[in-house]
Formats: structure tokens, C-alpha cells, sequence
């Protein structure tokens, strides 16, 4: 298991396909989805970060957050887009009390 793998393990993602796929769900119809490339003479993966919402009666949604990214900088997004959302929870839930 390589060092992202490991990384966006303890970060709470699935590993379908090391360096290839991740998903964490994030609730009943969204998912965090991580989707790993490599062209042929490339050494190293880029790196798609999205959010995607299943939709029951109507299309999809997808926001992208990260395009052609290094692991370095998607664990900085991911992290960020935790961070972020973690932030919203709690706010949410003092606003609700």
C-alpha cells in the first residue's frame, strides 16, 4: 500500500483500485470520489477529485473540485474540502439548537 492509499484511507476513502479509484460516501445519495491516471509516458498519477449526487428522478450532479492534480496537492484538496465541510456541520447543527 502506497503512502496516498494510506493517507486517504485514514481520511475515511474506500481503495477500489490503488492509485486509480477512491470513494468515500458522504451521505444517502453523495459520494467523494478520487479517479487516478496515468498516460503512457508519464511517470507519475494526476488526480480527479469530485463530488457526485445521485439523483432518483432527475440527472446526476458532479462538482469538481480538482483536475490533473498531484497526490501532493489532492491530499490538500481533500483535506481542505474536509475541513470545510466539517465547518459546516457544526455550524449547522449550533444554528438548529
Amino acid at each position: 500500500m502506497n503512502r496516498l492509499t494510506k493517507e486517504l484511507k485514514l481520511l475515511g476513502f474506500f481503495c477500489f483500485k490503488e492509485n486509480e479509484l477512491y470513494m468515500l460516501d458522504t451521505g444517502k445519495y453523495t459520494s467523494l470520489i478520487i479517479e487516478g491516471y496515468k498516460k503512457p509516458n508519464d511517470i507519475y498519477y494526476r488526480y480527479t477529485f469530485y463530488k457526485q449526487t445521485f439523483h432518483k428522478y432527475h440527472s446526476n450532479s458532479v462538482t469538481t473540485y480538482g483536475k490533473h492534480l498531484t497526490p501532493a496537492k489532492l491530499l490538500e484538496r481533500v483535506r481542505i474540502y474536509l475541513s470545510n465541510r466539517t465547518n459546516y456541520l457544526n455550524g449547522r447543527s449550533k444554528t438548529s439548537l
